[in-house]
């Protein structure tokens, strides 16, 4: 029997004892009353919440068992085995359609579990059988994913010429997650960005999408400029296998990772589908010549590139980043404008910065976008891994209690604050009553301050706790035992672990600045940024005051409760069937050359975005070039051209065009040819000595501004440098560092071209 005062006892642990005891003795209901006061308890202990469904299935109520598990649902949307659980209970209710559908649910959400295999193979029948009420097709939530045969199948036929979808068709949506594999190739353990990406994808990959989208999965090649089918189940199995573990030597991971590169690079090229748009949730800011590559699908088969912008941190706070970070971001963004058919940002913050940075870029110019949160519980990933070793937990004590710090060590973060404000609360107060520091994440740039400071203050030393390359079991775990977090920073797009904590029911201190307010809404606690005494303060009263931690923490259970990845999703699904909807708008419409300007046709070390440079790397039009390096480019042997968009004040004037050249190494004949929509303009020959690096004057008649000028660099076969004794393998022609365009008849830019040509600054 059990009593009302061991029934009513407040104590968690004692009635799970009880309720595991009276499970184990057969006692269902009994164990099920006892599971159901642990619940009231611990509100987000979900798993017990099934405990208390198996027992009652035991007794026979298994009505009420599938409620329990419908109520575990909400919680863990994206358990395999809870889905597995439901479809036990429908079928043994004798509701064969529903209990079909979640056994295909489960499975989708986890292709390995052998049950669900099962179940859904001697189920499949049943989702034919109408519900009650009508006949309707099974919900495409419910459906495994597409094959990777299928998606293969799908992208090797040619798209039509059209440049868009026609009215009613599906709309195909490519998902980059080169970002995502180019990670992997030198770690495991993934990052805030990696983490959105594989929290956004992997659902994608285990739902169906929505009616209208036709998903695929593709990775970029730099070296050929064109992008390869993913599949998108072995991309799930590597991410994973990152969740599981960090040992980067470890057999089963390599194998998938190589295993997957090998597949990506020998599969063919991707053929667009017509319209398709290609959405990159990571960063593309890294690779080189990405929208060269991009500006050729879209000219082909009208692709609408769509990025998912996380912040604008490199043009806000440079100096807490690389330079080369910097410069690759500048120079990205230099061109987001010319090339992206609409944006997804993660929080209104980010939002905001991408318009205001494009209307100092661009004035007058935005770019729809969308913002989808990333508040969304990482729990799920864990929970779907199994049981395995957590050596990073080693360090903790015996019922310890600490605090977490989760970010990459580096000066955007501003350990160096924290770090101070704990030394002062440990020389206040001592070290038996200051709980430790537990910091989560590698030593990254610019962290030398901070790390000094841990170093020259052994009292701090003894107390903070640094831990990186830990898995994703393993931080769980941590967020799960540490008393509150900490989470600073100088300036943010988000803030995931700030959603992480959250989702632990776990307090977070943060400064009020940024998205950070966004991620933490009501249930944070804030500080002024940068402000240490007030920082103090609020640690002491998180530290020392169980009351109003436990009143704070009550606040988190009820205001920071996030949503599912599949939620998160559903939102960018949204969101793209949205752009898809916006008429296409070609590049080159918002690319025309200011007269009298000159480009620069190389990899320039930019610290703030500039147009020029977006606009000069543009006209390198079609495969006939090498990548930008820092002098210039080299043309490929053969035909390259140079797309030249013109401005309305072109129209009807003679022009003048300036190209300047960088020699070969050996004697080379260049004919140049100039076209006007498909009609000959021009056409000139010169042969270009070593060592010249002339720069050739072309004069033009008058062309149609309403279509680009396109000028032919023709340099035959070119020269193999190889044949010269040089290491470099490429067949190169002429060289090009730079271009100016102007009226024949303005004096003052022919005037001001020569004079940057022989003069090194202006000097005020």
């Amino acid at each position: 029997m059990t009593s009302d005062a061991e029934l009513n006892s407040d104590d968690a642990d004692q009635l799970l004892a009880a309720a595991d005891s009276r499970r184990d003795q057969g006692a269902w209901l009994q164990a099920a009353q006892f599971y159901a006061r642990v619940v009231l308890l611990r509100p987000e202990a979900w798993p017990l919440r099934v405990q208390e469904g198996h027992c009652l299935k035991e007794a026979g109520k298994v009505e009420a068992a599938l409620d329990r598990y419908r109520d575990a649902e909400r919680q863990a949307p994206e358990d395999a085995d809870l889905q597995l659980q439901i479809g036990h209970a429908h079928k043994l209710l004798g509701q064969r359609r529903d209990a079909a559908l979640a056994y295909a649910r489960a499975l989708a959400l986890d292709p390995d579990l052998a049950e669900a295999q099962r179940e859904a193979r001697a189920s499949g029948a049943w989702l034919a059988q109408p519900p009650p009420g009508g006949a309707v097709s099974p919900p495409a939530d419910f459906l495994p994913a597409p094959t990777a045969s299928a998606v293969a199948d799908a992208t090797e036929a040619p798209p039509p010429a059209a440049a868009s979808s026609p009215p009613g068709a599906a709309v195909s949506v490519v998902l980059d997650v080169s970002d995502v594999l180019d990670y992997f190739n030198g770690a495991r353990t993934p990052t805030g960005i990696q983490r959105v990406q594989i929290g956004i994808v992997n659902r994608a990959i285990a739902e169906a999408p929505p009616e209208g989208l036709q998903l695929s999965f593709a990775a970029f090649d730099p070296a050929e400029l064109n992008w390869h089918p993913v599949d998108g189940a072995a991309f799930a199995t590597l991410c994973a296998l990152s969740a599981s573990g960090s040992d980067t030597e470890d057999p089963d991971w390599t194998e998938a990772r190589d295993t997957l590169r090998e597949k990506v690079a020998k599969a063919p090229p991707i053929a667009f589908a017509p319209g398709a748009l290609l959405v990159n949730l990571g960063n593309s800011f890294g690779f080189a010549e990405y929208f060269r590559a991009l500006r050729a699908v879209q000219e082909r088969d009208g692709v609408r590139y769509v990025p998912f912008v996380h912040d604008c941190v490199p043009l806000i706070v440079p100096e807490h980043c690389l330079q080369s970070m910097v410069q690759d971001y500048a120079r990205w963004f230099s061109a987001l404008g010319l090339h992206a058919h609409g944006l997804l940002c993660n929080s209104e913050n980010t939002l905001r910065d991408v318009t205001e940075q494009m209307s100092r870029l661009q004035p007058g110019f935005t770019l729809p976008g969308h913002v989808v949160r990333l508040d969304a519980d990482p729990r799920s990933v864990a929970a779907l891994s199994g049981d395995v070793s957590m050596p990073a937990l080693r360090v903790l004590r015996p019922g310890e209690r600490f605090a977490l710090f989760v970010s990459t060590i580096e000066s955007r973060k501003n350990h160096l604050l924290v770090f101070s404000a704990w030394l002062q609360l440990l020389r206040r107060h001592g070290p038996s009553r200051v709980p430790r520091l537990v910091c989560v994440g590698k030593a990254g740039w610019h962290a030398e301050a901070a790390l000094n400071l841990l170093q020259n203050a052994p009292e701090l030393q003894r107390h903070v706790v640094l831990l990186s390359r830990i898995s994703d079991l393993e931080l769980d775990a941590l967020y799960e035992r540490c008393a509150f977090t900490v989470y600073n920073s100088h300036y943010e797009g988000w803030g995931l672990p700030i959603t992480e904590a959250l989702a632990h029911g776990k307090v977070v201190v943060t400064p009020r600045h940024s998205a950070l307010t966004e991620a933490g809404g009501e249930a944070a606690l804030y500080f002024t940024p940068q402000n240490m005494p007030e920082l103090e303060a609020l640690l002491e009263r998180v530290m020392f005051d169980d009351a109003f931690r436990a009143e704070r923490e009550a606040v988190v259970l009820d205001k920071g409760r996030p949503r599912s990845w599949s939620a998160v999703k559903d939102q960018v699904f949204s969101a793209l069937q949205a752009l898809a909807a916006l008429p296409p708008q070609p590049p080159e419409a918002r690319a025309s050359l200011a007269l009298g300007q000159r480009y620069l046709s190389r990899r320039r070390a930019l610290t703030r975005p500039d147009l020029r440079y977006a606009v000069a790397d543009m006209a390198r039009h079609g495969p006939g070039w090498y990548p930008l390096e820092e002098w210039g480019v080299w043309c490929r042997g053969g035909l390259s051209t140079l797309r030249l968009a013109l401005p309305p004040e072109a129209g009807g004037a003679a022009l003048r065009l300036y190209l300047q050249m960088h020699s070969p190494p050996v004697p080379l004949t260049l004919n140049l040819r100039c076209h006007s929509q498909g009609r000959p303009v021009a056409q000139f020959e010169v042969t270009v000595e070593p060592g010249q690096h002339p720069t050739l004057m072309l004069d033009l008649p008058p062309v149609d501004h309403a279509g680009p000028l396109d000028v032919e660099l023709d340099t035959g076969e070119g020269i193999d440098l190889s044949r010269l004794g040089a290491a470099d393998t490429r067949r190169v022609g002429v060289g090009l560092s730079g271009f100016m365009l102007c009226r024949l008849d303005d004096h003052a830019a022919r005037l001001n071209f020569l004079e940057q040509q022989n003069f090194v600054a202006t000097l005020p």
